[in-house]
């Protein structure tokens, strides 16, 4: 018995249109038929080869994202947004995906130019995404706030 990776992410949105320009348009994911459910929602391939989806819940009203409070092997407690629940993609290229959603006026959250040398915690994560990733990711949010992890696929 062992799982064989991950069949989909599920997301929640608020807007219909703004889900399939983000999602479609800016990430480039491909749109996949969804069955008829009784509410609103997209399906979208992040791996079509692989059959790995991400599926978007059309909520009728907006939800809070809160922090995600940690507490840190000194002892310190902190809330880092970029750390809280998210959807990590896998990416070829990580600059043109960068280079896109700054063309369409998305926030980069975090990534390695964005890191102060002097912060303690992110240079202790970027040394561990070195090791699990072979590289930094890049965070963003979606319209809807939630968190996107863009992984570089080395």
């Amino acid at each position: 018995m062992q799982v064989t990776g991950i069949h989909h992410v599920t997301l929640i949105v608020d807007d219909t249109e703004r889900a399939a320009w983000f999602y479609g348009e800016v990430l480039g994911l491909e749109e996949k038929g969804r069955p008829s459910f009784d509410f609103p929602g997209l399906f979208y391939y992040a791996d079509s080869e692989h059959r790995q989806e991400v599926h978007l819940i059309v909520a009728s009203r907006k939800l809070s994202h809160d922090d995600v409070y940690i507490r840190r092997g000194n002892g310190s407690e902190l809330t880092v947004r970029h750390v809280r629940r998210h959807a990590a993609l896998r990416v070829l290229d990580l600059a043109s995906f960068e280079k896109r959603l700054k063309e369409h006026d998305v926030k980069i959250l975090f990534n390695e130019s964005l890191a102060d040398e002097d912060d303690e915690l992110a240079q202790n994560m970027m040394a561990g995404w070195r090791v699990v990733y072979d590289g930094i990711p890049l965070f963003c949010e979606d319209p809807f706030g939630n968190l996107i992890e863009l992984v570089p696929l080395n």
